[in-house]
């Protein structure tokens, strides 16, 4: 494993048991405990559907796993946010499914 590797893993070892968690359920129905739990105790919460984490609450200003990456020099975000430059092949009517059907009949040709 490198260096940058072993890093990556630290960090995100970090951020994973750095929160507790709160169910869907439990931040419907207490919604302002829980706010109340990530404003006042700086607690970071992962929000849980059946058990699979899907979002979290934090403080605002906390730093958050690409933050703590970029600081240690293993990410580098965009200066700008990506662009189309070119154009779009013209709709000649066709669906995907119809495009890829027809471009696969003409491969096997």
């Amino acid at each position: 494993m490198s260096e940058v590797e072993k890093r990556l893993e630290q960090l995100l070892q970090e951020t994973r048991k750095a929160g507790a968690t709160v169910s869907m359920r439990e931040l419907n129905q207490k919604t302002r405990d829980v706010i109340a739990r990530g404003r006042n105790g700086g607690e970071t919460l992962a929000v849980t559907d059946r058990g699979e984490p899907v979002a979290e609450i934090r403080p605002v200003g906390e730093r958050s796993p690409i933050d703590l990456m970029e600081e240690a020099g293993l990410v580098v975000r965009r200066g700008r946010p990506f662009k189309i430059t070119w154009e779009l092949a013209p709709n000649n009517g066709l669906t995907l499914e119809q495009f890829l059907a027809e471009e696969r009949e003409e491969a096997e040709l």
